[in-house]
């Protein structure tokens, strides 16, 4: 019963730890944002997973045997619980960690885009994990449309970085620019990260263009300026088979079991003509294949919530 108390009062923290992190991140007058999420989202996984060591193995492990008044660090809760060292929820944790452990040392905005993917997936990664662990379901506190990040797209370029902030900084910033990139172009796995790069540039010869253009309304293809850009990296972050994966896991916690397989998932997608529609898919040109947002997880999610045999029904429809 002391136990029960206990793990009760440490869930109620973690996730009111992360619901704090997430509205901290999401409000653009905060300027102290990604060091505000990084303390917060830190102390939510603290809580979670000494939760689930109690759980698991009693009170008693969440103690250094030589110091038994003193909690063990987050550091060591994830060496606990994650034991596999290239588990990418594991990995990603230490790269937030790590982020916690400095952001009182060296943080600057521009560093926003860089730590985004990561910050996303672990959102993701920290509402699956308390579903996994404890059955409990974050999306009964926010709507699962608000675990998407907002995106800071006011930051200066590398040559204003450079003289606003000095030599020193800007090589710390352009180091762990070139790590996150090496990283997310390594290691494509969305519990690590959640990113897509699409960079375009003009070239004179045709020969070194992957596709082509023209300054023309009346062209086949025409190009037209635009003052605004859709960040596809925060938009449509998933792949549909991660869309899927997703979908099945928010069913899941309603205790709804649908095998969403590529198949099934078409049919709904089809009948709602899902993929015409830019709130819910992009179609990236480069790499040939569909990228899909959180609307249409949330979307797909609802309707099979609402009618857990519509898949069934569509299958009926097309015989």
């Amino acid at each position: 019963m002391e136990n029960t108390n206990l793990l009760n009062k440490m869930l109620e923290k973690s996730k009111e730890a992360f619901l704090l992190a997430i509205e901290i991140y999401n409000k653009p007058t905060i300027k102290y944002r990604l060091e505000g999420f990084s303390f917060f989202i830190c102390n939510a996984w603290e809580l979670l997973l000494k939760a689930y060591i109690i759980k698991n193995n009693g009170e008693n492990n969440i103690y250094y045997k030589n110091k038994p008044h003193r909690t063990i660090s987050l550091s060591d809760c994830i060496k606990k619980v994650f034991t596999n060292e290239k588990d990418p929820i594991r990995k990603n944790l230490e790269i937030i960690l790590d982020l916690r452990n400095t952001s009182t040392h060296f943080i600057i905005k521009e560093m926003e885009p860089i730590y985004l993917p990561f910050l996303q997936a672990n959102t993701l990664n920290y509402s699956q994990k308390l579903f996994d662990f404890f059955g409990e379901d974050i999306t009964k506190n926010i709507d699962t449309s608000f675990l998407s990040l907002v995106a800071n797209d006011n930051n200066l370029n590398d040559t204003e970085i450079l003289s606003v902030y000095g030599n020193e900084i800007f090589e710390k910033y352009k180091k762990l620019e070139t790590e996150a990139t090496s990283l997310l172009e390594n290691e494509n796995n969305s519990k690590l990260a959640l990113n897509i790069n699409l960079n375009l540039k003009v070239v004179k010869n045709i020969k070194d263009a992957n596709l082509t253009f023209a300054f023309s309304k009346d062209a086949k293809d025409a190009v037209y300026f635009i003052d605004k850009v859709k960040d596809i990296n925060t938009t449509y972050p998933y792949s549909q088979k991660g869309a899927r994966e997703r979908i099945m896991s928010n069913l899941k916690r309603k205790n709804i079991n649908i095998n969403l397989h590529q198949r099934n998932f078409s049919l709904i997608c089809d009948k709602y003509d899902l993929k015409n529609n830019e709130d819910y898919f992009y179609y990236h040109n480069l790499s040939k294949r569909y990228m899909c947002s959180q609307k249409l997880i949330d979307f797909v999610t609802g309707l099979l919530i609402e009618s857990p045999d519509l898949i069934d029904k569509l299958k009926l429809e097309k015989n």
